[in-house]
């Protein structure tokens, strides 16, 4: 139930977000018919998931009780699976409409209707990656995405990651040190899911981290590949080192996102047979390490 409602939540925060930031320039019929179809969708789907969960169930085997709870919850990811792809649309839309007021391309406009479309365009941006962040943990939950078998370098995943996020590096001031060999073995598994799992951790350990340095090692032992992230960061309670992974949780309720990225990771990790874990000291850093079996 905790979780349909945060989900459900959520899904009415994005279309409440996206209309008051564009209602507030445009002031359309079209974007407000928009607004109340999104709004009405999503709590239709938290109220019919949420009144399914707490029906009562009498007389009931524990086996058959657990199983019907299953089914809800796989329902239930379907529904927000396909609810966030289908708001990817309408976002794409209203970024593009964005897009030609701010060129100009519908008439002149002031400094101020310019700096207005600029706060409306990051707002999108930032609403449009959450949107694709909860529809990738719904699809990964009930199998809409199949991993792909390849051989795989995660030499090459980090290498390519960490220059991707290298100017964020430096705009924070953190310095980064890889110690990887040279002979790391190739992993049989999807590069693209891979890469997103390797990327979230890094991206968490970088939100989490000032002026400080990151750390990522890897080794093959035991027939398994580990990779650990660490980092200077601020740390996490000893009373939230158990929760970081689950879905929607954040560290610090007043940071920016989704809470999703580190249990993305996980499901990633744990869909190629691995595991992933967390060390960390409040005020002296976090450590992450996860394995992936070798073959």
């Amino acid at each position: 139930m905790q979780n349909i409602s945060r989900t459900g939540l959520m899904l009415v925060f994005i279309g409440t977000i996206v209309i008051a930031a564009v209602s507030a320039f445009t002031a359309s019929s079209t974007t407000l018919l928009f607004g109340i179809w999104l709004i009405t969708l999503a709590l239709i789907g938290y109220a019919g998931f949420a009144t399914e969960w707490n029906h009562p169930v009498e007389e009931v085997e524990p086996i058959a009780e657990s199983r019907e709870l299953e089914d809800v919850e796989i329902e239930k990811d379907k529904f927000f699976a396909r609810t966030a792809e289908e708001l990817r649309i309408p976002l794409t839309a209203i970024d593009g409409h964005v897009e030609l007021l701010r060129d100009q391309h519908l008439g002149r406009i002031t400094k101020e209707q310019k700096e207005s479309l600029d706060a409306i365009n990051q707002e999108i941006d930032h609403i449009t990656r959450m949107t694709i962040d909860i529809a990738e943990l719904a699809n990964l939950e009930v199998g809409n995405i199949p991993l792909k078998k390849e051989e795989v370098s995660f030499t090459d995943i980090i290498d390519n990651t960490t220059h991707y996020m290298l100017q964020t590096l430096e705009l924070k001031g953190i310095e980064m040190k890889k110690d990887l060999p040279h002979n790391l073995p190739a992993i049989p598994g999807d590069r693209d899911q891979l890469t997103r799992a390797f990327a979230n951790i890094l991206s968490n350990a970088i939100k989490y981290t000032s002026e400080g340095k990151i750390f990522i090692t890897a080794s093959a032992e035991n027939g398994e590949l580990l990779v650990s992230v660490a980092d200077t960061g601020a740390g996490i309670p000893e009373a939230a080192i158990g929760r970081v992974f689950d879905s929607y949780y954040m560290v610090d309720p007043a940071s920016h996102g989704t809470g999703l990225g580190l249990s993305t990771a996980k499901k990633i990790i744990e869909m190629h047979g691995g595991r992933i874990w967390a060390e960390s000291s409040e005020g002296h850093g976090s450590t992450f390490r996860f394995t992936v079996p070798v073959s």
